[in-house]
């Protein structure tokens, strides 16, 4: 994908949270347990910030979502799913 579709492609999440996240927004937007988010911004796979002496992380929108983008899965051809076909997802 280019990157000026990628750009849109975040808009709408772009209009509904703010620049600067604080953990909760970070794992309602990523549908995490906050504690996942903790953990993940604590080992690094999530960018995050601290003041000096803080405990609070911070976070960037426009970093997540360059993470987001970064991390893309795509359908391998080993995988065994069909992506036109939800149905041959196994639910189980």
């Amino acid at each position: 994908m280019e990157e000026s579709t990628q750009g849109r492609s975040y808009d709408a999440v772009r209009a509904a949270y703010p620049p600067m996240l604080n953990t909760a927004q970070v794992a309602e937007l990523l549908d995490l347990n906050p504690r996942t988010v903790l953990a993940m911004a604590g080992d690094g796979r999530l960018p995050a910030s601290r003041l000096p002496g803080g405990r609070k992380f911070h976070f960037l929108l426009e970093d997540i979502l360059s993470t987001l983008a970064a991390n893309r899965v795509s359908p391998s051809a080993d995988s065994g799913l069909n992506v036109e076909d939800p149905a041959s997802v196994d639910t189980d």
